[in-house]
């Protein structure tokens, strides 16, 4: 990193070791990890524990409107007190705070360009649930589902592959309903496998796999009652790519939209979005279930023709009465005209916003390191690019927090292979700030960690599971049979 130095004063200070200390004052943030600089963050984080290359002591001060926070660290590590951080996010909520560094390296001392932290408000939903797994389809059978609680760094399993006969996991997702506690699917594939299905203090595991259906409930969400849920099946297919940059491509080669009656049992699909003449995936419920949105693509073979493949965005009613699909589908979005892709929609609580992640084609934005999220305005079919949240590598996979003032997804911006959950905050006028990495106790985990955390999902109540619970599941409890209608 280059610094422009504007100051060099050389004095004698009194260090431990007795030598003289040159102090720098440089116009550059310091080069802390993570990036931590002139970000909004919300009042009930966890600590946002950070080092600084290359310093043997760190001194940092806090400067709020009326108070100031001095700490100091006898190496590369800034690490706050829980009790401490927890009383200063909350004398300070609403405020914005001006934070300083000075750094002791050998015998400089370095005084660097101050940066900001606004503290929001509105709080960021308390817990946060993800997939590790490797980043590379070699390793899919050693996998582990979490739920993190992000005002601290409390991190319970919730499934582990190891105790599941190492069949797949995948797509723990929450209906985000607020203030209740939120119902929850978890697919665990395998022999004795199944969708696990958690509601009203109770967990199931469904077989949603019929003989008039392509297959199980693949990629969905469930509605804010917990009685439906809109899924994708399909036969999803991995292939390597044979192009020096490209490393996996994931595409479906059928895949159509069904509904599910958890209450009755029972599935229903509907001729408007099944078929061979297009393909339907990534399903979602608008905010107050009147609507289901998904993507769609007209059927290309693959996956020589996979680069053809581009989703728009749809949409068709859902009569929730009735518990099926609507008559007529609408095109909301049409990225195929501006050469792109689209995936994985997903709508605010607050019926405002759709949330995309767009490629240049498919429909695995993961592996795609184009892949960048777009905010799609319903009321006015504005769309804005997000310029300041997105990174130079994969942006995918996100999810809303109930209150819909956080948004949190999977950035490959740290290294291209490496997804890791990253936050932004949406203000009142629908502007996203910069976002910043979820905080860990040892700011260089995420540099020592073979894993990539993904699909992280946001929620405000713990899961009612744990593994050792879904071990049982798997292995004891009987799969519940779905009827096709």
């Amino acid at each position: 990193m280059k610094h422009l130095l504007i100051l060099l004063i050389a004095i004698i200070v009194g260090a431990c070791t007795g030598e003289p200390v040159h102090y720098l004052q440089v116009s550059a943030h310091p080069p802390v990890f993570p990036d931590y600089t002139d970000i909004t963050i919300p009042y009930n984080i966890a600590p946002l524990n950070f080092y600084v290359d290359s310093a043997d002591a760190v001194f940092l001060l806090i400067k709020g409107p009326e108070n100031e926070y001095r700490f100091k660290y006898s190496s590369s590590l800034v690490k706050f007190p829980e009790k401490k951080w927890k009383a200063l996010l909350s004398a300070e909520r609403g405020n914005t705070l001006e934070l300083f560094v000075r750094v002791i390296k050998g015998e400089d001392e370095t005084g660097f360009r101050s940066f900001s932290w606004k503290v929001a408000s509105e709080p960021v939903d308390k817990y946060l649930s993800y997939r590790l797994i490797e980043p590379a389809y070699e390793v899919w059978n050693m996998i582990t589902i979490c739920e993190r609680d992000v005002e601290n760094f409390d991190v319970r399993v919730l499934g582990d592959n190891n105790i599941t006969d190492h069949s797949c996991l995948n797509c723990h997702t929450s209906n985000r309903v607020a203030g209740g506690e939120p119902t929850t699917f978890m697919h665990v594939r395998g022999k004795r496998g199944g969708t696990v299905y958690a509601h009203n203090g109770e967990i199931r595991k469904i077989d949603t796999a019929t003989d008039s259906t392509s297959g199980p409930a693949v990629y969905g969400e469930v509605d804010l009652s917990g009685r439906y849920g809109v899924f994708t099946t399909a036969e999803i297919v991995p292939v390597l790519h044979s192009e020096p940059l490209g490393r996996l491509e994931v595409y479906d080669s059928s895949s159509d939209l069904l509904l599910i009656d958890f209450q009755e049992n029972i599935i229903t699909d509907s001729p408007l979005v099944k078929g061979r003449g297009f393909q339907e995936t990534f399903p979602c419920f608008s905010a107050d279930d009147s609507t289901i949105y998904f993507c769609r693509a007209e059927y290309h073979r693959q996956p020589d023709s996979t680069n053809m493949m581009h989703y728009n965005l749809y949409s068709i009613a859902f009569d929730k009465a009735a518990g099926r699909f609507g008559d007529t589908i609408e095109k909301v979005i049409d990225a195929e005209a501006m050469g792109k892709s689209i995936s994985f929609p997903k709508c605010s609580p607050d019926g405002k916003y759709i949330l995309i992640s767009v490629s240049d084609y498919g429909t695995f934005p993961i592996w795609h390191p184009e892949t960048d999220l777009w905010m799609y305005e319903i009321s006015t079919g504005k769309i804005d690019r997000m310029e300041k949240a997105n990174g130079p590598y994969s942006d995918s996979y996100h999810s809303w927090s109930t209150n819909s003032k956080w948004i949190v997804w999977a950035s490959k911006r740290d290294d291209r292979v490496y997804g890791r959950p990253y936050y932004s905050y949406m203000d009142e006028n629908g502007q996203v700030s910069k976002p910043f990495l979820l905080p860990q106790k040892d700011p260089k985990m995420y540099l020592t960690t073979l894993k990539s955390f993904n699909i992280p999902e946001m929620y405000d109540k713990p899961e009612i599971y744990d593994a050792r619970r879904i071990g049982k599941l798997y292995f004891k409890d009987e799969t519940q049979i779905m009827e096709y209608r």
